[in-house]
């Protein structure tokens, strides 16, 4: 994310660090709330007040505002969110702080949260609009150059966005809002999950994407992705209430820092896995690229769950002997382990935190795991599917053609749809 500031209304300078009143584990002494996007240091506060219903209880007192947007310039902000207290039912004030900004610092990104989020709830409005200021600049850049290639390479058309509702919008909006597609990939690949569901004669799918650096679990019912009124990211633990929430509508999807490129250690001596990952580079330590973290995929190397001379059908050849490596000296020799049994251990926890996202999104949601199928996609998906499903019940796996790119897949089944 870009350099991001926020104004909000006197008094309510610590929305985002207070959060909610309900805990997510009511009974945990040392309970850990998801960290805002940005620190306090960078939110301040402006003289003005609205009531529920939108009537003006103080004006806006411009001063101010030009001390807020000084303390923006100050702090070289990129990009401001606007979030002001009730002002789902009057924008004004936020609309005049907009026209403020753009007079004195027009190189900066705005966006009001009576435009982004415009719901009551002050915690999780703020968060929102936090976050759609936050990935604009960056998601502005890619559009623009995306524009730009189809431009170069002759294409007049106008192409459309993946939300992560389902439905496509245009660039413009996608801009304007780019918090509405935070999880359009997987977003794209349940619905290639449920068009193959059908084809195959489930209507009831659990579906499992496990990519690079996540695994994201969702479900189909009656042939339908569920669709949720909001999603939450950056989750502490696989609990609802953990993680910053995002008032946007989401096909229904949990995801984990569980990937094949997540990182393997040792602390206080237990095997831990993700959330953080290797990436693309340098990558797992058998790409070759520099590694030196072992990962959820060296362990799949080691114990022969990838073959390193037919990985990506051949074209790239995987050192099993780095793997081992790398293996016996992060893993293996900190706990008294051969390297066979810490990449077993590996995989092992690595398909634990699955299973227990699964449950979250199949038994606690009121769905009974043996009444659906799983399908199984993205680079890693079908690797660990069958293990995890065995875990939770699940009676059949389904892995299709094109697993490895079942979003790209998924995106062509997208049609055009807004959601207020």
């Amino acid at each position: 994310g870009a350099a991001t500031g926020l104004i909000t209304t006197a008094g309510f300078r610590d929305v985002l660090i207070i959060g909610r009143q309900k805990r997510y584990e009511t009974y945990d002494l040392y309970i850990s709330k998801p960290k805002p996007l940005i620190p306090r240091r960078h939110i301040v506060e402006v003289s003005e007040r609205m009531a529920p219903d939108g009537t003006v209880v103080a004006e806006l007192d411009m001063a101010s505002v030009d001390a807020a947007i000084d303390a923006m310039l100050a702090s070289e902000r990129q990009t401001v969110a606007v979030a002001l207290l009730h002002a789902y039912a009057n924008a004004d004030h936020e609309r005049r702080i907009r026209d403020r900004l753009a007079d004195r610092a027009p190189h900066i990104s705005v966006s009001l949260s009576s435009e982004v989020s415009p719901k009551f709830r002050e915690y999780e409005r703020t968060s929102t609009t936090l976050t759609n200021a936050y990935v604009r600049p960056a998601v502005e850049r890619y559009l623009t150059g995306l524009e730009a290639g189809f431009a170069k390479g002759g294409f007049g058309r106008e192409f459309l966005i993946m939300q992560s509702n389902g439905g496509l919008v245009s660039p413009a909006i996608a801009r304007e809002f780019p918090v509405r597609i935070i999880e359009s990939g997987p977003a794209a690949g349940i619905l290639m999950c449920a068009k193959v569901g059908r084809s195959a004669g489930h209507d009831h799918v659990m579906t499992f994407d496990m990519g690079g650096t996540t695994a994201k679990l969702g479900a189909i019912d009656d042939g339908v992705p569920a669709i949720m009124p909001s999603l939450e990211v950056d989750l502490v633990r696989h609990k609802r209430g953990s993680g910053l929430p995002i008032n946007v509508p989401s096909i229904e999807m949990l995801e984990i820092g569980a990937g094949g490129g997540s990182i393997a250690k040792v602390d206080r001596g237990m095997i831990v896995v993700g959330p953080e990952s290797a990436g693309a580079d340098p990558g797992p330590i058998c790409y070759g690229g520099g590694g030196e973290e072992p990962t959820i995929t060296d362990a799949n190397v080691v114990l022969g769950y990838i073959s390193p001379t037919w990985f990506n059908a051949g074209a790239m050849q995987l050192d099993a002997a780095a793997a081992e490596r790398g293996m016996a000296t992060k893993i293996a020799e900190p706990l008294g382990l051969d390297v066979v049994e810490a990449a077993w251990g590996v995989h092992l926890i690595a398909t634990s935190n699955m299973e227990n996202a699964l449950r979250l999104v199949s038994v606690e949601r009121g769905r009974d795991p043996r009444n659906y199928a799983m399908i199984a996609f993205g680079g890693a998906g079908p690797v660990h599917a069958a293990r995890v499903a065995r875990k939770v019940g699940i009676p059949k796996v389904i892995v299709p053609h094109g697993a490895g790119v079942g979003s790209a897949i998924g995106l062509l089944q997208a049609e055009p749809r807004l959601d207020k």
